[in-house]
């Protein structure tokens, strides 16, 4: 069974990087999203098995990522949503957790914060677990030709 998985980020250098090691791990990125609209609308398309939201995705049409949330938790409430958020919104962070999050990684986005989010995900979806020591190994979170951790520009939006 593929993990078929809905990014929502609007780094596109951040979903490259997210994109690049769930596939090294057998999942598949079957849908992209920039801001909340789009997420919303893609959600109900493509079905994901799982979601990887940013707290500081774009608000379009007044939606924010804690009420993006709250829609798709009450729409799927089995589909799990892996929270990616900057140090700077821990409160933010906790009402996403308390809500049912998966969990919740933070940018800038490292090998150790992978290798986190590989267990997690790993609880959720056993079979993961036969590639996941592997791809860590093979598929740091550098970019190419670039030695430095990916990291997103800061935003002052929140959820």
């Amino acid at each position: 069974m593929v993990v078929r998985i809905l990014m929502v980020d609007e780094s596109a250098e951040v979903r490259n990087v997210l994109r690049r090691h769930f596939e090294c791990i057998g999942c598949e990125v079957v849908a992209e999203a920039e801001n909340a609209a789009q997420a919303l609308g893609l959600f109900h398309t493509v079905a994901p098995s799982l979601v990887i939201l940013d707290i500081a995705v774009s608000r379009d049409g007044g939606t924010g990522a804690l009420a993006l949330f709250r829609t798709m938790r009450a729409a799927h409430p089995m589909t799990p949503i892996l929270i990616v958020s900057e140090p700077a919104f821990p409160e933010i962070r906790r009402a996403f957790l308390s809500e049912g999050a998966l969990d919740c990684i933070l940018k800038p986005l490292d090998d150790g914060s992978f290798e986190r989010l590989l267990a997690r995900l790993c609880a959720s979806f056993p079979h993961l677990r036969q590639m996941a020591s592997e791809a860590v190994r093979k598929a740091p979170l550098a970019a190419p030709g670039d030695a430095r951790p990916v990291r997103a520009r800061r935003r002052s939006r929140a959820a």
